[in-house]
C-alpha cells in the first residue's frame, strides 16, 4: 500500500550528488551550491531565491548557471518544479513519494496536505503504461475559506 507523507527531501546532499554522477553529469561547484540552497530553503523556492542564496555563498556563480542546474535537476527528477498558481515557478527537492497542494487562485495561499487517495490510480497507471512510478505531485486550484467569504 502506498502512503502519502508530508514534504521531506528524499535524500541528503551526498545522495543527490551521487545520483547526479550516476546520471553521467559532473558535480560542479554551481550544481552543488544549488542543491545546498534548495536543502536550506526547506520547501519551495523560486529561481531568484536560489540565485540569491547561491550568490551569498559563492558570488562567482552566475544566474545562468543556477537556471541551468535547476533545469537539469528537474529533468533528472531530483527537483520538482511547480507553478503553484503564481507566475513564478518554484522548486523543491523531490519529496519521498508524494507531494500535494491546495492553491488559492485569489490570494495564492498554499496548503500542503498528506492525505492520498491515489494509490489505486497510481497502480493502474503503472500497469497500463508499464511505468515504475516513484511518486507524484498533485496541485488543486480553487478558493480558500478566507477568499470565499469576501
Amino acid at each position: 500500500m502506498i502512503h502519502c507523507i508530508n514534504y521531506e527531501p528524499a535524500v541528503g546532499i551526498s545522495e543527490l550528488l551521487e545520483a547526479l554522477r550516476r546520471s553521467g553529469y559532473k558535480v560542479t561547484r554551481a550544481r552543488r551550491m544549488v542543491l545546498e540552497a534548495l536543502i536550506a530553503a526547506t520547501g519551495h523556492a523560486t529561481a531568484s531565491d536560489v540565485v540569491t542564496r547561491v550568490q551569498a555563498h559563492a558570488p562567482g556563480v552566475g544566474r545562468a548557471s543556477v537556471y541551468r542546474a535547476l533545469d537539469l535537476f528537474s529533468q533528472l527528477g531530483l527537483v520538482q518544479a511547480s507553478g503553484l498558481g503564481s507566475a513564478a515557478t518554484t522548486y523543491t527537492l523531490a519529496p519521498a513519494g508524494h507531494h500535494h497542494h491546495l492553491v488559492c487562485v485569489r490570494c495564492h495561499k498554499i496548503v500542503e496536505f498528506d492525505d492520498c487517495y491515489l494509490a489505486d490510480l497510481q497502480r493502474q497507471l503503472a500497469e497500463r503504461f508499464g511505468f515504475q512510478i516513484n511518486g507524484h505531485l498533485v496541485e488543486m486550484y480553487g478558493r480558500c475559506p478566507g477568499c470565499l467569504e469576501e
